[in-house]
């Protein structure tokens, strides 16, 4: 829970608290005296002064909200308080403004579509970022398909944040898909950090209006060498399921990405990833291929031999057959087999010793992922390839980082991946190392031990 400081000696002092700076009712006949180191409500009466004792040194106050710590008065700070600071969010509006006249003609040619919900082009969200750029504000979009345009000036902010300790403040802005922005600022005061925010929408005939506003407490502010800004959420005032389907951190990519790492990493990476599959978090090289679950990792298989949405429990009824009585799909062996050839060196017989195979059935089983297996969303992060090597056999070897936002890092575990690029677009994968390292975050194979356990029944069933 994030506090206001209050600066106060140890000895007699009064506290004046306008509480409205908190985003809390103002009371004129309440305030705080420090009196042999504890916090003394003080309430004036038409008797005369009553003293109420509220907290002893390092206890917090659930009634008040003030606590003292090493000499020090907080007072609890609400979520959204813009109270206190209203210059700053002038200037922000301001910068979001500028930022809107200069991306604005770009908006407004761009095909909008006819649907409500209106989802601008790659291209037409790429010449609002560097119109914006080219105003001098750094700006991104929010689903991070771009590289930041003007990231110098947040560069500049988020090495500042590390090295110095007086009053500093950064910007971005941010576009989303359907052409609105954000502007987001942080900033330290008297070694508190807040985050300011404020939104814009577009009118019909070009002009904004502004739709929200508000200041909030963070945590800690990280920059890392990478060129990840990362800060925490306040989520004090969230009920315990906002919580949990919540990121508490808040991480933005600063620093451009390699333009080659960045293709190697959609091309070979990306389509598979970390959900719900175990490619990229085992230990394999071909030929042995065992460590591999190949049944789940096969929706993937199927989204890219198809050139298709990965294959789930939403889609997957459209293709196959379910087995009766159970979650599972049956996937004829030659189309599995086929499929996973396609991308892995392995025979048929390797392929359904290492994998649920059913040859009375013909086929191997398929449980698809669904989002009412969870009770909360999926901590799943995502790759980012750091480096990459082309070798002398024609391979390619790429160092994977796997982000992770939920737990604000920008490396939860680090991997070696090794491809061979074929004729076209074919490929096919060689091996994958993961880096050995203290505080790995490996994601969880929920829909697997599931998969376990519905193939399980069903050779109970054939006892």
């Amino acid at each position: 829970m994030m506090r206001y400081r209050i600066v106060c000696a140890l000895s007699l002092l009064t506290i004046s608290l306008f509480l409205t700076g908190c985003g809390k009712k103002k009371d004129t006949g309440l305030h705080y005296e420090v009196i042999d180191g504890k916090i003394v409500e003080i309430t004036q009466t038409d008797d005369g002064v009553i003293h109420i004792p509220a907290a002893a040194p390092g206890e917090a106050s659930a009634d008040t909200g003030v606590e003292l710590s090493d000499g020090q008065a907080y007072v609890e700070e609400a979520y959204n308080s813009l109270t206190g600071n209203d210059a700053m969010m002038t200037l922000l509006q301001a910068r979001l403004t500028t930022a809107c006249d200069a991306c604005r003609e770009v908006y407004l040619k761009a095909d909008k579509g006819t649907a409500w919900n209106v989802t601008l082009s790659y291209q037409s969200v790429e010449e609002m970022l560097i119109a914006i750029g080219n105003a001098g504000y750094p700006a991104r979009d929010s689903n991070g398909e771009h590289n930041m345009r003007a990231y110098a000036v947040l560069d500049a902010f988020g090495n500042d944040a590390v090295l110095r300790t007086d009053d500093v403040n950064g910007s971005y802005i941010n576009i989303y898909p359907d052409g609105h922005l954000s502007a987001f600022m942080l900033s330290r005061e008297s070694g508190r950090w807040h985050l300011y925010s404020t939104s814009a929408a577009w009118n019909d005939d070009g002009s904004i209006r502004f739709y929200s506003a508000g200041r909030y407490a963070v945590g800690s502010v990280r920059y890392t060498s990478k060129g990840w800004l990362i800060y925490t959420r306040d989520t004090s005032d969230f009920d315990e399921n906002q919580r949990a389907n919540t990121d508490a951190y808040v991480m933005v990519r600063v620093l451009p990405m390699d333009a080659e790492a960045k293709a190697l990493c959609q091309r070979y990476i990306e389509p598979i990833g970390y959900l719900e599959n175990n490619l990229f978090i085992t230990n394999w090289t071909e030929p042995n291929f065992a460590p591999i679950d190949f049944n789940s990792l096969y929706a993937y298989i199927f989204g890219m031999y198809n050139g298709t949405d990965m294959l789930s429990s939403y889609n997957v009824r459209q293709y196959y057959r379910a087995v009766g009585g159970t979650k599972l799909y049956l996937i004829p062996q030659d189309i599995f087999e086929n499929n996973v050839s396609s991308y892995f060196r392995i025979d048929k017989t390797a392929l359904r010793n290492a994998s649920d195979y059913s040859r009375s059935l013909g086929g191997y089983f398929f449980l698809g992922y669904d989002r009412d297996y969870y009770n909360v969303t999926p901590r799943t992060p995502k790759p980012e390839v750091v480096s990459y090597t082309y070798n002398s056999d024609g391979s390619i070897t790429m160092v994977v980082d796997a982000v992770n936002a939920w737990y604000g890092t920008d490396r939860a575990f680090r991997h070696e991946l090794t491809v061979m690029p074929g004729e076209g677009s074919s490929f096919r994968y060689i091996s994958n190392r993961l880096t050995e390292g203290t505080g790995n975050i490996m994601p969880a194979q929920k829909l697997s031990e599931m998969l376990n356990v519905e193939v399980t029944k069903l050779a109970e069933r054939f006892k």
